[in-house]
């Protein structure tokens, strides 16, 4: 028998009346319970599977247009010369500056524009987010040695900059909203973008869950509600814009729920140092995970690196990639690969992998620093990964350098070690 539930809060009644009363459908079932990150969305009943479970017209979505508009709007109108500015703001700077301009207000003065507080008052506060960004600076530090590290900082450095460029222009119109727009704000509301948005894509004429060069992210009151399981079946459908007057999102869960459970979503095929970054959790043997690599000297994949997960997949690439950088010095007449090159391409690679193996952290935590459990937990998950993965790197490249002595073995030649070194004679 599974427990009663916990009365709804207030806030969830009101935003639940607020989507029916714009057009959305919210089944019955759905039972919004506090848990530490926030709310969790409970099965009040049994609920069979191929059930909707929200319904949003792409009316109530946030997207940047909007948000221009809005902040356009509110901006008095001694002050509208600044307007200009918000033209060349990024999509997030408008959808983060749109959020954080109804905390400008209270509830009773708050303008016609700012359409999203009862949305807004049912995303988790502050304090509950647990992003790489929101870590604790002993927090963070227990990543150094890691990709996840540097690219927390890099994240950060992005944020601040558009913050601070957003910042200067609500100060120019009025004094008291710049200083209400603190850091805080801002990295909460661009955390709202990185762990529920959507990409655009997905209300056009022919829907589609994968990002396109000329998307941008939207936000869907309702539909973002759920939390995540890996591989969970579910469907996100759109009536065709084309033939609706006004085009809807629903929401549809495959699987049955039992009266308790928990009806969950699924965010897609996600490794574990883009859950920690944008989303605040972290899954155990996450099958998703990865690491990037970056060769020195080379194209580079245009300077993204190539991504490796688990038991080396993807690393052909890469393999190449170290092939072509051991060769690039050979007399033009000489770009046949030998067996001496796969020698030190092998030797190349393993040293790489090891070299990233031993940066890595320890993962052990100070009896004196204050760690949050859900952060250790995090740490765990994904040292686990990149430890999984570099280690299938170094066995990938000691099977290359294997094969390379066989080889060299067939055609009679000699391996010579001079050092850690192996040479052909």
């Amino acid at each position: 028998m599974s427990l009663p539930l916990h009365p709804e809060p207030e806030v969830v009644g009101i935003f639940k009346q607020w989507l029916k009363t714009n057009g959305a459908t919210i089944h019955d079932a759905v039972h919004f319970e506090k848990n530490p990150s926030g709310f969790s969305v409970i099965a009040e009943q049994d609920v069979a599977g191929n059930t909707t479970i929200v319904s949003v017209p792409s009316t109530l979505a946030i997207t940047p247009e909007l948000a221009l508009r809005a902040l356009t709007d509110i901006i008095p109108s001694d002050a509208r010369a600044l307007t200009n500015s918000l033209q060349k703001w990024s999509e997030r700077q408008l959808m983060c500056s749109y959020i954080c301009a109804h905390w400008l207000f209270d509830e009773k003065s708050t303008p016609p524009p700012l359409r999203h507080r009862p949305y807004i008052n049912m995303l988790p506060t502050h304090d509950l987010l647990r992003t790489a960004l929101h870590f604790t600076p002993p927090e963070l530090e227990l990543f150094r040695g890691s990709n996840l590290y540097g690219a927390t900082l890099d994240r950060q450095k992005t944020w601040e900059a558009e913050w601070q460029q957003c910042r200067s222009v609500f100060s120019a119109v009025d004094v008291n909203w710049g200083v209400s727009l603190s850091w805080e704000k801002y990295s909460t509301a661009a955390t709202y973008l990185s762990s529920r948005a959507f990409p655009s894509s997905l209300l056009t004429s022919h829907p589609s869950l994968y990002p396109t060069p000329d998307s941008h992210p939207i936000l869907l009151p309702g539909i973002d509600s759920l939390n995540h399981a890996r591989g969970h079946p579910v469907s996100w459908i759109v009536t065709d814009p084309s033939t609706a007057a006004e085009p809807k999102v629903s929401l549809v869960l495959h699987k049955p729920t039992e009266r308790g459970g928990e009806l969950l979503n699924n965010y897609g095929l996600k490794p574990n140092a883009e859950l920690i970054l944008g989303y605040g959790f972290s899954l155990l043997h996450n099958p998703d995970d990865t690491i990037v690599l970056k060769i020195g000297g080379s194209e580079n994949n245009g300077g993204k690196g190539w991504e490796v997960g688990r038991n080396a997949r993807g690393i052909e690439p890469v393999w190449q990639a170290v092939l072509d950088a051991v060769c690039a010095g050979k007399d033009e007449e000489d770009q046949n690969v030998g067996v001496e090159d796969e020698l030190y391409a092998a030797d190349m690679l393993g040293e790489m992998a090891q070299g990233l193996y031993n940066r890595l952290p320890s993962g052990e935590i100070p009896l004196d620093k204050e760690v949050r459990s859900d952060v250790a937990i995090m740490l765990e998950h994904y040292l686990e990964g990149q430890r999984n993965i570099l280690h299938s790197i170094i066995e990938f490249a000691s099977h290359k350098e294997k094969r390379a002595v066989e080889l060299a073995q067939e055609q009679g030649l000699t391996i010579v070690e001079e050092g850690d070194d192996e040479t052909l004679e």
